[in-house]
């Protein structure tokens, strides 16, 4: 799936003004034979849709062949495309940079990082453009690196990975390997999230209960770095690297986006199973559950709250038969919406564990689990896939504006936590058009990983929490932000404003940011967003941070600290 880099008219343009190639799929593969693709193993990916696969890529770094000059450039005024490509799911940041440079494949994007560093450009990376702070839509960037070309996902049949392209879209990428190859990755629910910004936060979604994170199943990536020099090269690392390229795949396994380098490729691999990576259940069973707001008291909501943190608790250690429930809360806003939850349930025997965790969710908040509340469809996994990702507006609505906060939870909700859900639920947001609370369950194969094995600790973790909220117009900013602050600080006052280690919460989830972490006005616990994010791990990603980026090339407002 390409996202409009070119079309029938036009097409960007190179930095001498001239127009770059209109590539459909044959022409891409003969300008990568052309430009030496095939030959070099670290971008054999490049070409994989039609060719065999190449040998293993070595663990070296290797200089890219093209110049600067080579990359497709987007500039305002000139070529049709530029505000499409400069905007990101989150309308609060809107930038107008100098250029946007529009690799299409590996070596492109070593050279549109080495143009960047030639010209003395702040320069950031676009994928999906789902990131909830301006990381990557930051005001003083001025070369904007947009990825989406590099969306190709195969088979590699020689070394057994499956490919995948930095600026690929979720679903895209599931339709891709399902369709083709009968296989998926535990990846998020949301459509167009691009795989390089969630990978590398960790990943996760309704088959990780099953299969883990997606990181578990990363076998690879193929990576731009910066040296102490500010050279660009090309460098792939996987699970087999030693020294310091294995540090340095390990980063990228929940390390965040943004802090070493500019990933172009994602090579995926489950060892123990026969295609390579997991299969998905054939069919699952969605059930979706939304009860009214009429009448709830505060103590009926804290009991719903306590009966689903009891459950994830109960069913955290991996079992067959738990790990094939993952139940996600959706409580809306009193004014938006109903208090609900999504579940997927991936096997028949299992069903019975998911409708008994739906009686006592009704239950607790005096209403009963009839078809007037819950509904109940097996379905293909692939229509399940495109039921979730597409059917709400939080997820396909590219034009509102948004602030969150996140943590992990591995405990029961205070006393506290729930009354400030309930005061926030029921407070009134202005301008808002939708907000709430998410929980999602975690455990099952996600616990399986111990915490330093991967860039990402919180494997004791049993939820994942997240309230939101959203708008359209910027006069509605400053209510928003600060009930959003209201809540999500006023939920953990007991532990200075944010969710610290202990025996209740387990940090942040680095691919759901929220800057107002680096704020010592308020957050006042005294932990910092990077050791929120990381926990333990955190030293380490600073070693490899000062290892791999030396001159603090690849950063933003959060980033790993050298």
């Amino acid at each position: 799936m390409r996202t409009g880099i070119s079309g029938p008219d036009t097409a960007p343009t190179t930095d001498d003004g001239s127009r770059a190639d209109r590539l459909g799929r044959r022409g891409f593969l003969a300008r990568a034979a052309g430009a030496g693709l095939a030959g070099t193993a670290l971008t054999g990916a490049t070409v994989l849709r039609e060719t065999p696969a190449a040998a293993s890529p070595g663990p070296t770094a290797v200089a890219s062949p093209r110049t600067p000059a080579d990359v497709p450039v987007v500039r305002e005024g000139r070529d049709p495309q530029y505000d499409s490509l400069r905007v990101g799911y989150n309308r609060r940041f809107d930038i107008r940079p100098d250029e946007i440079l529009t690799p299409r494949d590996a070596d492109e994007a070593v050279a549109a990082v080495q143009r960047a560093l030639d010209q003395g450009r702040r320069f950031t990376a676009y994928g999906g453009g789902h990131c909830f702070e301006d990381f990557v839509l930051s005001p003083d960037v001025r070369s904007l690196v947009n990825m989406n070309s590099l969306d190709t996902v195969a088979f590699d049949a020689g070394r057994g990975v499956y490919s995948v392209g930095a600026g690929a879209r979720l679903l895209n990428v599931y339709d891709s390997l399902y369709r083709r190859y009968g296989v998926a990755i535990p990846g998020g629910v949301c459509y167009s999230v691009g795989v390089g910004g969630h990978v590398l936060g960790g990943g996760y979604g309704l088959l990780s209960r099953l299969h883990g994170l997606t990181v578990d199943h990363l076998q690879g990536v193929e990576v731009v770095t910066v040296d102490a020099q500010r050279r660009a090269s090309l460098t792939y690392c996987d699970r087999n690297s030693t020294g310091d390229l294995k540090d340095l795949f390990w980063a990228h396994t929940g390390g965040g986006g943004g802090n070493f380098g500019l990933v172009t490729r994602f090579d995926f691999r489950t060892p123990s199973q026969e295609r390579f990576l997991i299969s998905p259940p054939a069919s699952v069973q969605i059930v979706t559950c939304n009860w009214p707001w009429e009448g709830v008291t505060p103590a009926q909501l804290g009991a719903f709250f306590s009966e689903f943190a009891d459950w994830c608790a109960r069913h955290h250690a991996s079992d067959p038969a738990h790990d094939a429930v993952f139940p996600w809360l959706t409580v809306r806003h009193r004014d938006f919406g109903g208090i609900g939850m999504v579940m997927q349930v991936s096997s028949p025997e299992s069903a019975p564990l998911g409708d008994a965790l739906v009686a006592r969710l009704a239950a607790a908040l005096g209403r009963d689990a009839g078809p007037s509340h819950v509904t109940r469809e097996w379905m293909p996994w692939l229509n399940s896939v495109r039921l979730i990702g597409t059917s709400s507006a939080e997820n396909s609505n590219p034009n509102r504006r948004g602030k969150q906060g996140s943590a992990n939870f591995r405990g029961q909700f205070t006393e506290v936590q729930k009354a400030e859900m309930y005061r926030a639920l029921t407070e009134p947001v202005e301008g808002s058009v939708s907000a709430g609370i998410d929980v999602a369950a975690l455990g099952g194969a996600i616990s399986r990983t111990a915490p330093g094995d991967t860039a990402v600790h919180q494997r004791d973790a049993t939820m994942k929490f997240l309230v939101q909220t959203f708008w359209q117009d910027a006069a509605h900013d400053a209510p928003n932000i600060a009930w959003l602050r209201r809540a999500y600080h006023g939920i953990f006052r007991e532990t200075g404003g944010a969710p610290v280690y202990n025996a209740v919460t387990a940090g942040s989830y680095v691919n759901y940011p929220n800057s107002d972490l680096s704020d010592p006005a308020l957050n006042t616990s005294g932990v910092s967003a990077g050791e929120l994010y990381y926990g333990r791990n955190y030293a380490r990603l600073r070693a490899v941070k000062r290892r791999w980026d030396p001159t603090n090339v690849f950063h933003h407002a959060q980033s790993v600290e050298g």
